[in-house]
């Protein structure tokens, strides 16, 4: 553009006007996206024209001025770092907000706050009413109407826990049909945001930024950041020609606290790429496996085929979701399918052929477990020869560890898994050191079933016995003292295992069903008071018969024991519930302090939890409200983009009036004579 030629300053404004135009429609497009959720704030991006080089008739004299204003493009203004914390908080509250949910869910179960007679939570009452009863049936011994009335109040308790552990399966239920929903909301957000990497590279090739999908983008990496601890990367990827073009890629935030574990940084979307969630198949055991069956036997084999029959080889077992809720991520494929394939070049290398007469030089390919190798040959001009190989490497599945994720659907999975203080051995030293700690819906179910097991058996001991005398000396079916070398027998080791099994008197008062007596197995769940006890037997109210009496009918010291079971400490074991659970008590206490145990455990993780999610969500609204201020729209900044702009356009449209009025003067004014 020339330094002298007056037609030269037109452009000057012409850009000018054009500058101020677009800046006017960034501004008016900010405004108008003022409530879009998501919108990044956009800048008009400027430079002044510069024209190198000189022109024909440039004096080294001459005052040389600008050439105008360029419009170089339009920017987004984030602030990275921002996004960085802002996501990192958004993982915290997201992992404690499903933990509380998780919780809550139990507690709307196990609320114990006012619900029974007298202000006693519902199970405390039931318990409150079985001693009650058992003290009416101690001034009322043999009566059978007090003792259906102790029937009654134990078939109430039981019929409690029975909802209990029924609504805590329930709710177990419809937490992993929430956790198979997080997952495909998961694999919807990485599709999509591959999707979009895919339209924003395609935009840049043809030199469009795409903002607006910009702004999508980073919506939907907000979401996932959600649901599990990420790191967004944004590097170039080289096109060709010299060009490049972004590429996204968002990897595992490294949440697991073991460092020998690579895992938890698996790469979850490369570019065009993306990996896809699912929980981990396992082969399906056989419940009825035994060690010593033959090949057809109804147990053998410790997995079962597809068709139901027993098997020892994996590759024939049919597979089932895991148990415990392990994820894998797939391998990394584009929106068509294509599996994406890692390539890496070796630099040249002096090469010696087995059979330097019949060698050609051609490359050769190879191919094991996926793995693509290519060998290029190249002669120098002294007849040496050179090596050079090119690996494609395809991207595999991973299975995660167990603690590889943090975020919501970590907690989820762990309000599925978690056991707390029933967690085996195994699982602390070889899955998650913190297992003991961290309780989910396992745990208050097992808890549940470890009172009411302990509850069943210590009353089921208390009915049965063998019959005594006065002085404490045992007695046979005849009625007469048992003696061994001549001496009766006072202590029940004395007793041999045939008289042990022969000469036991009472029954379970509780079982697994009601049409049986058994007691194996018993858990909240399936407990009943017994088929003996339901058909009106009833409870044994002492194992002293006095003498010159056929039955101990008036003497209550067994219901006082009964009775004095309720205020018995004893010890809760782990292993009584958990095979392989640790045999350390979990609590000491009475069967009411049992039950207290576990609603001040789930009020106290409900307490640090809710604590918890406040600070991590007042940090994470600090930290978005920082990013509102650089990123969001503000009208008044808007409004003085507008005054700005509208100045700048009337000047330089003022500047062209100007030029306009001289040229007309330089052309039809120059030489004549007024």
């Amino acid at each position: 553009m020339s330094s002298v030629g007056t037609f030269g300053y037109f452009n000057q404004a012409r850009l000018g006007i054009f500058a101020a135009q677009k800046g006017l429609s960034v501004a008016g497009n900010n405004i108008s996206n003022i409530n879009t959720p998501g919108y990044t704030r956009q800048r008009l991006e400027q430079k002044s024209f510069y024209a190198a080089g000189a022109d024909r008739y440039y004096s080294a004299y001459d005052a040389r001025t600008g050439n105008g204003v360029l419009c170089t493009g339009v920017s987004q203004l984030r602030d990275p770092y921002l996004d960085i914390r802002y996501r990192s908080q958004v993982s915290n509250v997201g992992a404690m907000d499903a933990k509380l949910a998780g919780l809550e869910g139990i507690q709307a179960i196990l609320d114990e706050v006012g619900k029974g007679d007298d202000d006693f939570g519902v199970i405390s009452d039931k318990l409150h009413k079985v001693y009650e009863a058992l003290q009416m049936l101690n001034d009322q011994t043999g009566h059978a109407v007090y003792d259906t009335q102790v029937r009654a109040a134990a078939q109430a308790l039981a019929d409690q826990f029975r909802a209990y552990a029924s609504r805590l399966t329930e709710h177990y239920n419809n937490a992993a049909k929430g956790f198979k929903e997080d997952v495909t909301a998961v694999n919807n957000l990485l599709s999509n945001i591959r999707d979009l990497n895919a339209a924003i590279r395609k935009s840049e090739i043809h030199g469009d930024n795409a903002l607006e999908l910009r702004d999508e983008r980073n919506l939907l990496i907000d979401q996932l950041s959600e649901y599990m601890k990420i790191d967004v990367i944004y590097t170039e990827e080289d096109i060709g020609g010299g060009d490049t073009v972004e590429k996204l890629i968002i990897k595992l935030g490294g949440a697991n606290p073991d460092g020998a574990v690579e895992t938890d940084s698996s790469t979850l979307v490369d570019g065009i790429y993306a990996t896809q969630f699912s929980i981990t198949q396992v082969p399906k055991p056989n419940p009825k496996y035994d060690p010593n069956a033959q090949a057809g036997a109804p147990g053998f084999g410790e997995f079962l085929k597809p068709d139901g029959t027993g098997t020892n080889v994996l590759a024939e077992a049919a597979l089932i979701d895991s148990p415990n809720f392990d994820l894998t991520i797939a391998e990394l494929r584009d929106i068509k399918g294509k599996l994406l394939y890692t390539s890496e070049k070796s630099e040249w290398k002096a090469y010696t052929p087995a059979d330097p007469n019949n060698f050609d030089g051609k490359p050769t390919t190879v191919e094991k477990d996926g793995v693509i190798t290519v060998t290029m040959y190249q002669k120098t001009k002294d007849g040496k020869w050179l090596q050079q190989t090119y690996t494609k490497t395809p991207s595999k599945a991973v299975n995660l560890d167990d603690n590889d994720l943090y975020g919501a659907l970590q907690s989820v999975r762990e309000s599925l898994t978690e056991a707390g203080e029933f967690s085996t051995a195994d699982t602390i030293n070889n899955v998650d050191e913190n297992a003991a700690t961290k309780r989910g819906i396992p745990y208050y179910q097992k808890a549940l079933d470890l009172l009411a097991k302990q509850f069943a058996e210590t009353f089921n001991s208390a009915n049965q016995g063998y019959m005594r005398n006065e002085k404490g000396e045992f007695l046979g079916k005849d009625g007469n003292v048992l003696q061994v070398n001549g001496k009766p027998v006072t202590d029940e080791k004395d007793l041999t295992e045939q008289q042990k099994k022969d000469l036991l008197v009472g029954f379970n008062m509780f079982s697994t069903r009601g049409d049986t007596d058994n007691a194996e197995g018993i858990t909240a769940s399936n407990i009943t008071i017994s088929k003996t006890w339901a058909s009106g037997e009833q409870i044994i109210s002492s194992f002293v018969k006095p003498a010159n009496q056929e039955t101990a009918t008036t003497d209550s010291s067994n219901i006082l024991h009964m009775i004095a079971l309720f205020s018995k400490k004893m010890d809760y074991l782990p292993n009584q519930i958990t095979p392989n659970g640790t045999n350390t008590p979990m609590f000491n206490g009475t069967f009411e302090e049992m039950w207290e145990n576990v609603g001040f455990v789930l009020g106290s993780d409900m307490n640090k939890t809710s604590t918890m999610l406040d600070n991590y969500f007042a940090a994470s609204v600090e930290l978005d409200t920082s990013r509102d201020s650089v990123s969001g729209v503000d009208l008044n900044d808007e409004a003085m983009s507008l005054m700005q702009y509208q100045k700048s356009y009337n000047a330089a449209c003022r500047l062209m009036t100007t030029l306009d009025a001289m040229i007309d003067k330089l052309i039809n004014g120059t030489g004549i004579l007024s």
